[in-house]
């Protein structure tokens, strides 16, 4: 298809060209789409070229968007339209609808008016249709408030491998039809990474179609053994089973088929293996499938065969959907990122799987066709929340738990704002926390050292603190491809020009990981507005393009008005917390102001209290279940305790309006001050033991803790401290005492 021209017209240009840069960043790169200012100037560029679509606002300085449309349409009489109005007066609507091809109506988000565009360029007449005339189609145009359907994007670009049973999944009656095979082919060809795990033994079923040239890997005898058919290399990485368990089953008469490693029977002789395990007291994994019992090594199952081939490819389990029938795909299913059920599978299998497949009367091949078209349109199925999952942030006003599904968040882009001190960093810390709880390998960019308690706690790495070198580019993308690790990187010692440099580099090497491996599952970007300011830069483009093809990112500023439009308008859900400024209210505005709820949140979100924040979904599929956007809730506890800017915290100089001074019980100035808690310890001996009880007694160390440092802990303890009865060494030897362990605590956290 060749590309379709498109003309903007909006004096704000902001606006315009954020809408320019969403629609020719899309991933169909459809759109080649020019801007200008005024309606005297789009009839410049209509009498030099032609266009398919005019966008233009109502309100334009000196000529107004209608009686551009008239003088547009005479230019080129098959031009469609779409008018961006307030609508003033009903008068003024019949105008609209009688001259327009569609109208969005303000306030909008970006989103709404791509669709229509979308909408109406896909209706479009081809280019080349030379029988109809012009004034044809520009009649049929006339008067047509378009409704275009709901544009899905791209769903679940992170998965990018299909594990599937092969009897009753893929095949039936042991035969896979044509069509299947086919299907399979263009899965491939379109990036899918194929497994196959089956019960079968390898020999039996190899060489009866394509199973070499299409699969990456086939886990058979239902996990133990696993073949690469590219290196032509067989693994068991379970060992074999005891020969003293089949030679006690052959005496008893069991009649037995061996593979590599399997041994299978069938019902009702699984009675007697389980006699003769628990008289040798010897491990196995007994399986059942329809009938068939399969005794294999311990620790071998569907899964944990699926589990073996996935860190040789360097996959893990988040990126992978899984399909099947019978009882030992259940192990299988409980891995994937997505679990399947075909028509045809057991109960206990589609009450287990997040997605069950729909009977297809005029489907006559296996179930997983059905699956393999969705895939192949990059929609992807719906699905069912798992409760183990699930990611808790918090709970309603009535005890309802607030969670989001973490296969939609990955799918998503969400933004976190709020004021300082609001509880934003600590909600984000939060989401971070879950994500890493159930397994996703996260990255979090780090400006300020905000999450190095986070990035202190198990399979994490803490990259950068203090003056520690940070990794090469290719040194971490490989840490990010090839290992199942968090990382934090910890950025508050560099320079804003070291920062952008390093993460701009990071984010191009990062963008080939993603399409390939689906790794990381998600990046937390802190203090987006540094690195992506409100004019744009190389880092926002490569970001827009990354989002554009399925890049999850979590998006934390506290001046959203600084932050790039262009990645603020593509964003898909929103976590607010307090937003007191006018000034950074209104940049969200475009995002939230389209329903009468997200009205009702703008009016309430400059008083919110510190621990609520808003939910505010607009991807199409609601983020959390049940429960309708937006919402408030009571952000939840942490696991980790959130300490602000540790490495400015604990040595790095405060300015010196935010130093302690210490002053004599008459309030004179003794000459000494506390840049750091460092700083701090080290002259709490030199103190005079009067000035400490007068500061104690005032509350002055737990309030200049609380608020300038932000360690809420340590201020507690240091309120426990009752200076009434210490007056003497005692309340500097405990004071002391506390602050060297706060501080050995939390430097062991760097």
């Amino acid at each position: 298809m060749t590309n379709q021209n498109i003309l903007i017209v909006e004096d704000e240009l902001g606006v315009a060209q954020a809408l320019k840069r969403a629609l020719e960043l899309g991933p169909t790169r459809l759109y080649q789409v020019e801007v200008c200012s005024s309606a005297e100037e789009a009839l410049e560029r209509l009498k030099a070229r032609s266009f398919m679509l005019l966008v233009t606002d109502f309100r334009l300085p000196g000529m107004d968007g209608l009686t551009l449309l008239d003088a547009a349409r005479a230019l080129q009489p098959g031009l469609l339209s779409v008018l961006i109005t307030a609508y003033g007066s009903s008068e003024l609507e019949e105008q609209v609808l009688s001259k327009a091809s569609a109208y969005v109506p303000k306030p909008f988000h970006l989103r709404d008016i791509i669709k229509v565009i979308q909408g109406l360029l896909a209706q479009a007449p081809a280019p080349l249709v030379e029988q109809r005339a012009p004034e044809t189609a520009s009649a049929e145009n006339q008067g047509a408030q378009i409704v275009t359907p709901e544009v899905e994007r791209r769903r679940h670009t992170y998965i990018k491998v299909l594990a599937t049973d092969y009897d009753g999944t893929l095949a039936r009656d042991g035969q896979v039809p044509a069509e299947t095979w086919d299907l399979l082919r263009q899965a491939r060809k379109s990036g899918f990474v194929l497994i196959l795990v089956t019960g079968r033994v390898l020999e039996t079923f190899i060489n009866e179609g394509p199973f070499s040239e299409l699969f990456e890997v086939i886990v058979a005898e239902d996990g133990a053994v696993i073949y690469f058919p590219k290196k032509n290399t067989v693994r068991q990485p379970f060992g074999r089973l005891s020969p003293v368990i089949t030679q006690r089953l052959e005496a008893l008469h069991v009649p037995l088929e061996r593979g590599l490693s399997i041994v299978a029977t069938r019902v009702p002789y699984d009675e007697i293996i389980m006699n003769v395990l628990q008289d040798l007291n010897m491990g196995a994994t007994v399986e059942y499938n329809n009938g068939a019992v399969m005794l294999l090594p311990p620790g071998a199952t569907k899964g944990t065969g699926l589990t073996h081939a996935l860190q040789e490819l360097g996959y893990s389990a988040h990126n992978v959907i899984a399909c099947g029938d019978a009882e030992n795909d259940i192990s299988l299913l409980r891995v994937a990122e997505l679990a399947v059920a075909v028509p045809n599978a057991l109960p206990k299998l589609k009450a287990l799987a997040d997605v069950v497949l729909p009977q297809d009367p005029q489907d006559h091949g296996t179930g997983i066709n059905q699956l393999l078209r969705q895939l192949l349109s990059r929609r992807g199925p719906d699905h069912l929340q798992r409760p183990d999952r699930r990611l808790v942030l918090g709970y309603t006003r009535d005890g309802a738990p607030i969670h989001l599904d973490p296969v939609n968040l990955i799918d998503s882009r969400i933004g976190i704002f709020g004021d300082s001190h609001s509880g934003k960093s600590w909600l984000s810390g939060l989401l971070v926390e879950e994500l890493m709880r159930v397994g996703y390998q996260v990255l979090v960019i780090d400006p300020e050292g905000d999450y190095a308690g986070l990035a202190a706690s198990g399979r994490c790495l803490h990259l950068g603190a203090g003056q520690a070198p940070l990794p090469s580019i290719p040194d971490l993308v490989n840490l990010v491809e090839w290992h199942a690790i968090n990382m934090f990187l910890d950025l508050s010692s560099r320079s804003p020009d070291e920062r952008q440099a390093y993460i701009t580099a990071l984010m191009r090497a990062l963008r080939g990981i993603r399409l390939r491996r689906g790794r990381p599952h998600w990046i937390l970007l802190d203090e987006a507005q540094y690195f992506c300011p409100a004019e744009g830069g190389e880092l926002t483009d490569l970001l827009v393009d990354g989002l554009h093809e399925g890049l999850s990112i979590g998006l934390v500023s506290y001046r959203p008005s600084q932050l790039s439009p262009a990645l603020v308008s593509i964003l898909d859900d929103c976590l607010l917390t307090r937003l007191s400024s006018p000034e950074e209210v209104d940049a969200l505005a475009p995002f939230l102001a389209h329903t009468p709820e997200n009205q009702y949140l703008l009016s309430q979100i400059a008083t919110l209290p510190v621990g609520q924040a808003y939910l505010v979904s607009n991807f199409f599929r609601p983020l959390a279940e049940e429960l309708n956007s937006p919402i408030r809730f009571q952000v939840g506890p942490r696991a980790v305790p959130h300490i602000r800017h540790l490495q400015k915290y604990l040595r790095a100089p405060l300015p010196s309006h935010k130093r302690f001074y210490f002053c004599a019980p008459d309030g004179r100035s003794l000459g000494s001050t506390a840049a750091s808690l460092w700083e701090f310890r080290e002259t709490l001996g030199a103190i005079p033991v009067d000035s400490l009880v007068y500061h104690q007694a005032r509350g002055d160390f737990e309030q200049w803790i609380l608020n300038v440092l932000g360690d809420g802990e340590l201020a507690r303890q240091v309120h426990k401290l009752d200076a009434r009865y210490m007056h003497s060494e005692t309340l500097r030897h405990q004071l002391t005492e506390l602050i060297v362990r706060r501080y050995d605590e939390l430097e062991h956290l760097m």
